[in-house]
């Protein structure tokens, strides 16, 4: 005979038991630890666009990786239909998905051709996959190679990534691959080549010109490791016959080690890219050089509408700046650093500047963090430190503000030095005008200029004043008629954005830039989609395509000089480019061509790569 339980609070408790058993069970069910085995099949589905096979065993995503390993399966579709743990902790590895032939050239460079790589696409359908161990490969991740591919709204937590010449967390070597929506945390502590929280390198080289991204990802995951170059979303990046885009996307976690990596960036550690309306909030570190956004540019660099946050402090060896280290062919445009920008010299010398630690091209951007510059060494060479660049720029810098302070290094053995509240010194020949500055009392506003061997005052620019509210600011020489600071951003823009008050106190104040709304830029006559160019960016030719007739284009370069005038007489028209240096122009298409009295119909920028 069973006994009854006639105790009220015996009930309870077992009650109570069985809810906390029930909710065990149904958690287990729905990620239950892998054990390292290989399913047989998979949940459903036919690997159609329509019908994808559907994942939702670890056992099956093991299924899913050996497949691709094997060539199977390569260019089918998959979605993860629940939550996976991959049992890390208890000592399962993952093998990742898609293989490489990686050829050894010395021990530092290497080629990397993909073997067996995934050419499907891969829906996460907002799932987690947690607990992720990859260790001890040439290239690692969940994907070790993809190609042609497309991985869209996946979550990965707590993934451990080691090793690996070329390691992601998502991805190790990526080839025209589409990323959307892919959320990281965890570690990725490599000891290769090009590491980052997403992608470790990312390749574009589609001979079709076609555009691959990584959008609105974040990296929550700490990205570190003896390596050459180290960034929040992606290690290393390529264009080559492609163009890569990031968009939209965040990083938080730290990056970097300051005696271990050459080249680290919150967002990308080095490469050719374009990063657009991207944000970093993590500490950044490198031995050679750092930025907040990128480490260092390579061939071709566009950086628009990337903030770097307080808490994205930034230390380079040589070269720091709080949006890209060493620009090398790079464009910076309405963007802007709030973090504190250190540079710790560990090769006898320091570049520091707000935006860029040496070098570019850079307009409508803004630093307000302080800038630091450390040199314990013991025959310290040069230390060069600027508000906005940390060198004389083979580029161009107008239209920009420092409200950071330049803290300068106080070693008494360094006999050669130079500070400026905007960049320590200038070509006369460089566009560099209307700029702003503010603080720094003990800097001469004055710069060296190497054009004349002599000392003179940037053009069109001036000292900045505190105003009659926290969101004011006086300039002390007046700019195109006006002394209010947000008037003369607003008149020196060039259409490229609008200036806005910090109404929300997010930059201590000062103006912030914001994109441009489309009936601001140009007069639109009928429909505001008349006019397409492309590709965008391009070479040495764009195309511009409309039905419109009795038109010409005219196409401006960002100091405002017209280097092309052309009519538009068939639907497509071709603009050869090839005598123009790579660089931002703005082109504007006219109508009334055969009255004489022309017409504004579109404006817009193009990118020559």
């Amino acid at each position: 005979m069973k006994k009854k339980l006639t105790n009220p609070n015996q009930m309870k408790k077992v009650c109570a038991m069985l809810v906390s058993a029930f909710i065990f069970m149904m958690t287990c069910g729905a990620q239950t630890p892998w054990d390292g085995t290989i399913a047989g099949s998979y949940d459903g589905g036919d690997g159609t666009r329509e019908n994808p096979y559907q994942i939702a065993t670890a056992e099956q995503l093991a299924l899913f990786a050996y497949d691709i390993n094997n060539g199977v399966n390569s260019e089918a579709h998959f979605i993860l239909t629940k939550d996976i743990n991959l049992n890390g902790a208890g000592g399962q590895i993952w093998t990742a998905a898609g293989t490489v032939k990686v050829t050894w050239l010395n021990q530092i460079n290497y080629v990397v051709e993909p073997a067996y790589p995934f050419m499907g696409v891969f829906d996460g359908d907002g799932h987690v996959i947690s607990d992720m161990h990859v260790d001890n490969a040439d290239v690692i991740g969940l994907f070790g190679c993809t190609y042609s591919a497309e991985v869209r709204n996946l979550i990965i937590e707590n993934a451990s990534v080691t090793q690996g010449a070329s390691a992601g967390i998502v991805v190790g070597e990526a080839f025209n691959t589409d990323i959307e929506g892919c959320t990281v945390s965890g570690e990725v502590r490599a000891y290769g080549n090009k590491v980052g929280g997403i992608a470790g390198r990312y390749i574009a080289d589609d001979n079709d010109n076609d555009t691959v991204s990584i959008r609105n990802c974040v990296n929550n995951a700490y990205v570190t490791g003896g390596v050459m170059f180290l960034g929040g979303i992606a290690g290393y990046t390529e264009m080559n016959d492609g163009v890569f885009v990031i968009e939209h996307c965040v990083n938080n976690g730290e990056v970097g080690d300051m005696w271990n990596t050459n080249a680290a960036g919150g967002i990308i550690g080095q490469g050719s890219f374009i990063i657009r309306h991207s944000d970093n909030y993590g500490k950044v570190s490198g031995e050679t050089t750092a930025g907040g956004i990128v480490g260092q540019g390579g061939s071709f660099g566009l950086i628009e509408y990337c903030f770097n946050h307080p808490t994205g402090e930034v230390t380079g060896g040589s070269s720091a700046g709080g949006i890209i280290g060493t620009p090398i062919f790079t464009t910076i445009r309405m963007s802007g650093n709030m973090a504190t920008v250190t540079g710790d010299a560990s090769y006898d010398m320091i570049l520091v500047g707000g935006i860029a630690g040496s070098d570019g091209s850079i307009s409508n951007c803004f630093n307000t963090g302080n800038l630091v510059g450390i040199m314990d060494v013991l025959d310290p060479l040069t230390a060069q430190m600027g508000g906005i660049t940390g060198s004389p720029t083979e580029g161009f810098v107008y239209n920009v503000y420092n409200a950071g302070q330049i803290i300068r290094p106080t070693n008494p053995d360094l006999t050669n030095y130079v500070y400026g509240h905007i960049i320590p010194a200038f070509f006369n020949e460089k566009d560099i005008r209307n700029c702003y500055y503010y603080g720094n009392e003990d800097i001469p506003a004055y710069v060296y200029n190497f054009g004349s061997s002599s000392y003179t005052y940037l053009p069109e620019s001036s000292a900045i004043s505190e105003g009659a509210s926290a969101t004011s600011w006086v300039l002390d020489e007046a700019q195109y008629g006006t002394t209010d600071l947000l008037e003369a951003l607003n008149a020196g823009a060039m259409g490229e954005c609008v200036w806005v008050e910090d109404v929300e106190g997010i930059n201590g104040g000062f103006p912030l830039p914001q994109p441009r709304p489309y009936d601001a830029v140009a007069e639109i006559v009928s429909d505001p989609v008349q006019v397409d160019v492309y590709p965008n960016p391009g070479n040495n030719a764009f195309n511009i395509r409309t039905a419109l007739t009795d038109l010409h284009v005219e196409l401006y370069d960002m100091t405002g000089r017209l280097v092309s005038r052309q009519e538009i007489t068939d639907i497509v028209t071709t603009i050869n480019a090839e005598f123009m240096p790579s660089g931002i122009y703005v082109w504007k298409v006219y109508s009334g061509v055969s009255t004489g009295s022309t017409t504004l119909v579109e404006s817009g920028k193009w990118v020559k790569k």
